[in-house]
């Protein structure tokens, strides 16, 4: 496993792929599907696009390695650091150009990215980003050096404002879910209110599908079922 405090050139091919602004976002937004797909043996893959450094309550090197003891509780095989700087990430020509590389270096068959309307100045260039790149990646001549990756089927995370069109069953994994979170001391002023919300909004999601806990997720193609 590559975690985000130790990102490496060389990464590995991966069924589903997390591409958020911030260390800490896959386990607010998705934690529990992460979990719920890598115990079915899908290997996960989960970029930060920055280290989260303009965060009230970061200590950067802490937060990293927090980032990679959430990694291991999730299951997950690989967590990646692009750096971007926090709080200031744009979709320019040359941070798409980095994304791309890295999609078509991961090569998953599902992409899941930001809600542009979360509110944070990071999550619509984050979105946007994205979708750019999943474009770029399969060109068969952009470059030279990585052959293009087409068909991956992007979502999106759903902050609370944004009605899904996608609920996953996370009862099984939401455990696993808070204790990510809880390997945290630098996402929240006190995680214990923090923790006690997301549970609040986990079990709202859960009852729009029936279920105890549930997690929400814009398809733009929208299926019945799990998410692979």
């Amino acid at each position: 496993m590559r975690l985000a405090s130790h990102y490496l050139d060389n990464i590995p091919e991966v069924d589903v792929a997390v591409l958020l602004p911030h260390p800490g976002d896959a386990e607010i937004f998705c934690g529990g599907a992460i979990a719920k797909l890598a115990a079915a043996g899908h290997r996960v893959g989960l970029l930060d696009f920055t280290a989260g450094e303009a965060g009230s309550h970061t200590r950067l090197e802490v937060k990293l390695d927090e980032a990679d003891a959430a990694a291991r509780i999730l299951g997950v095989t690989w967590r990646g650091c692009l750096r971007f700087p926090d709080a200031r990430l744009e979709d320019t020509i040359m941070s798409r150009m980095t994304v791309t590389g890295e999609i078509k270096r991961l090569r998953p068959r599902l992409l899941i990215t930001a809600d542009p309307a979360q509110g944070h100045p990071d999550a619509l260039p984050a979105a946007r980003l994205v979708e750019n790149a999943v474009y770029l990646a399969g060109l068969e001549r952009l470059d030279n050096y990585l052959s293009p990756h087409r068909g991956a089927r992007l979502l999106q995370v759903c902050a609370p404002a944004t009605a899904p069109n996608r609920i996953v069953d996370i009862t099984g994994t939401f455990e696993q879910k808070r204790a990510a979170l809880a390997a945290y001391t630098t996402l929240f002023a006190d995680s214990a209110p923090a923790l006690e919300r997301l549970e609040r909004e986990a079990r709202r999601l859960g009852d729009l599908a029936g279920v105890r806990y549930g997690e929400a997720f814009l398809d733009k193609h929208p299926l019945v079922g799990d998410l692979l």
